[in-house]
């Protein structure tokens, strides 16, 4: 067997073997968690966000996350500078409807020093901004900075409408630390392909998006909708 031939072959086995894993992933969706924050002992909300009314804390953790803007625009926290952030996240849930979710999400005020910043209207992902991809999601969110080096954001959701849109990509997600380089790479491309972000884009618990997903493990068996609470300051 000649050398490109032998390439050639090796290429159709890790195009084959993962597409065996995406169907795999279609059949038995699991929601991905990406444990990068610590509980906390007391279910309290420490993020100096509110919740609405007759939310329930579900996890409550420190939240710690290094952000460099330049790789992570679609971060509440790039307009805040690069830096190591130390802060807080709340999970919780409610019965209210996600339409109404959205609207009390409007009525969130600026935490105090802080603005509000809509980075996600100016970033393209294909031909839409990364406003119009998340909202088609079932996501919503309103994102505070302080240049200073202060960042929050208040993230709302629909579960059921993520994992009706994104459920065989939540549960790649959850397989692809576990796989050979190649296959993480091809696999990388695919979900590139079908969602317009890269895996380090969906993984990033400082955005929006990120922070959705991350929070999926939570509503695996749930019919409520979720509020994702994060807030940090820059330590370093």
């Amino acid at each position: 067997m000649t050398a490109s031939r032998a390439a050639n072959v090796g290429k159709l086995v890790i195009v084959a073997a993962l597409a065996i894993l995406l169907i795999s992933c279609a059949s038995n969706q699991r929601q991905n968690a990406a444990p990068v924050s610590t509980p906390t002992n007391a279910l309290t909300n420490d993020t100096g966000l509110p919740l609405p009314e007759n939310a329930t804390i579900i996890d409550s953790r420190k939240y710690q996350q290094t952000i460099d803007p330049s790789e992570q625009s679609g971060s509440a926290f790039a307009a805040a500078g690069k830096g190591t952030y130390d802060g807080h996240e709340v999970i919780a849930s409610s019965s209210a409807s996600y339409q109404d979710l959205a609207k009390w999400l409007e009525s969130v005020p600026a935490p105090a020093g802080m603005k509000k910043t809509d980075a996600g209207g100016k970033i393209k992902v294909d031909s839409s901004t990364l406003d119009e991809v998340v909202h088609k999601y079932g996501i919503d969110y309103a994102a505070f900075v302080d240049k200073s080096g202060k960042g929050a954001t208040v993230v709302v959701m629909d579960p059921k409408t993520v994992t009706k849109k994104l459920g065989v990509v939540l549960t790649a997600l959850q397989r692809y630390n576990t796989l050979p380089e190649a296959m993480r790479q091809a696999m990388d491309e695919q979900i590139k392909q079908r969602t317009g972000f890269s895996v380090a884009e969906l993984t990033d618990k400082s955005a929006p998006l990120g922070a959705a997903l991350a929070a999926m493990s939570e509503f695996r068996d749930s019919d409520a909708r979720a509020i994702i609470l994060l807030s940090g300051e820059r330590t370093q």
